[in-house]
């Protein structure tokens, strides 16, 4: 099949989406994507399964790829399970026909340029490990992410607490970032919880613990999670048992957060919000956590937003919680799933084989006397 075919085939119904010049450019970026995928040994029916998911993505936010969110990403995959319950196999081919088509754009130095001019946008992936399917040879193959040891998850907030008094002190405007920041990660690590978890909470996602009233009304959040193998979002709610984050979340409810309002919907209701005033999102979080390991000087070790989650499962783990309350509390289904979050160091496994060990000891030293009695 020609390469003008192909592209009619996936352009033509956008002419009556897409405004003018972004039909233009858009055509173009197909026409671009279509060349590359040819050169590279695609069979045409490939390529147009992929301009067919592209097309479906599209008319589904109703605006060009350089507009383009994770939310509008993450709300389309649920519109695939919840409305039009593909399989989960089809799922994770749309996912990657769309993270596909971004990779190429992306890194298109032309294509990139001329959206730059244009619109002024910088071009960014929406698909990211977070809200894609995985292939199950990536979870076998992927590399194992590591926890934080409690030194280094001491250095990496005790670095952040340092930038917020030099960002104070400097009137930096990296402050309320920063202090926002604070309230971020430490939510995310105390909870256990995935960035896009914490991304999704709402000013109404918290409730009293009735059984301990000092938590005021951080005592409990509510959580929407990642269900098992691709069944959508999945509701949980999440204890909150270190008593630093209610504070913590009160003081940047109440004296922070109101500083990013300044260009917001009145009404907006997210918890952690940009610069902008929206939601924050996936990929400012991601660069904002890397530029926080620079300055905690742990870069470089393969952290990740999502070792703050493994962290706070194994260090649950470590300090006696059971393994059934970390489950739940983490939202896993299977306590293998659990398993393979925790990171416990041999240290600790040797002190606990010694204290099992001198416990029967003493037990066994305690029979002995009391038999010679």
């Amino acid at each position: 099949m020609a390469q003008s075919n192909l592209i009619q085939l996936a352009s033509v119904k956008q002419r009556f989406i897409l405004p003018a010049l972004d039909a233009e450019l858009y055509a173009e970026v197909l026409e671009g994507y279509v060349a590359r995928r040819r050169s590279q040994r695609h069979q045409d029916k490939s390529v147009l399964r992929d301009l067919a998911v592209v097309e479906d993505f599209l008319k589904f936010v109703g605006k060009a790829p350089w507009y383009w969110t994770e939310g509008d990403f993450e709300k389309w995959c649920e519109h695939l399970f919840v409305e039009r319950e593909l399989r989960v196999s089809s799922q994770r081919v749309y996912q990657s026909a769309i993270r596909n088509f971004l990779e190429y754009l992306c890194h298109n130095i032309k294509f990139s340029t001329d959206i730059h001019r244009h619109y002024g946008i910088h071009l960014r992936q929406i698909c990211t490990s977070e809200n894609c399917i995985p292939h199950t040879t990536e979870r076998e193959l992927g590399r194992e992410r590591p926890a934080f040891t409690h030194v280094q998850i001491e250095q990496f907030f005790g670095a952040l607490d340092e930038a917020i008094q030099l960002a104070a002190q400097s009137s930096s405007k990296d402050l309320r970032p920063l202090q926002r920041d604070k309230a971020l990660f430490y939510t995310i690590y105390v909870g256990g919880l995935r960035a896009s978890e914490a991304l999704a909470l709402n000013l109404t996602s918290f409730q009293p613990n009735p059984a301990i009233p000092a938590l005021g009304n951080f005592g409990f959040m509510s959580v929407w999670g990642k269900g098992s193998r691709g069944s959508g979002p999945r509701h949980r709610t999440v204890p909150i048992d270190h008593e630093a984050l209610p504070p913590l979340l009160e003081w940047y409810v109440e004296k922070i957060r109101k500083h990013f309002l300044l260009n917001a919907d009145p009404n907006e209701n997210a918890l952690f919000l940009s610069e902008r005033g929206n939601r924050l999102g996936l990929s400012t979080l991601e660069y904002r956590f890397q530029h926080l390991l620079q300055i905690a000087g742990l870069e470089g070790l393969g952290f990740t937003p999502h070792c703050l989650r493994h962290s706070s499962i194994t260090h649950e783990t470590v300090r006696g919680m059971s393994g059934e309350a970390v489950r739940r509390k983490s939202g896993h289904t299977n306590q293998a799933t659990t398993q393979i979050y925790t990171h416990v160091g041999d240290e600790f496994i040797n002190n606990e084989f010694n204290e099992a060990v001198g416990k029967q000891i003493n037990s066994v030293e305690r029979k002995d006397q009391y038999e010679k009695q």
